[in-house]
């Protein structure tokens, strides 16, 4: 062999001992892209679940006063319910007392007394 030949044979092997160095290098920068997408990963889950803790507490505090005005309603529902039957009663009792008093007034020709 020439000392040429050696010399391009080397210089190969140092380009292709480059290219492997030079993959390798853009391998530990991919990794380190993936570890630091991961640990903001970490945190931004991190914060989601301190956000979901945090509306978890409202609800439960928040969770009497919609039972509460759940039953007001319904209390409200049954007391317009037994108001409209008093008002249905009372129109009757004074239908009632209007037909009795119309009756007396016909049959003694005078007023009640």
């Amino acid at each position: 062999m020439s000392e040429a030949s050696v010399e391009r044979t080397l210089g190969q092997i140092l380009g292709e001992l480059k290219g492997i160095d030079d993959r390798l290098m853009r391998a530990d920068d991919s990794r380190a892209v993936v570890h630091r997408r991961l640990d903001e990963m970490s945190e931004r889950l991190s914060h989601v679940e301190g956000e979901v803790e945090a509306t978890k507490k409202t609800v439960d505090q928040i969770q009497p006063v919609a039972d509460d005005m759940v039953k007001l309603r319904t209390q409200a529902v049954g007391a317009g319910t037994v108001g409209r039957w008093l008002i249905r009663i009372g129109i009757g009792v004074v239908t009632l007392a209007s037909w009795i008093v119309a009756g007396y007034t016909w049959l003694t020709g005078r007023p009640p007394p």
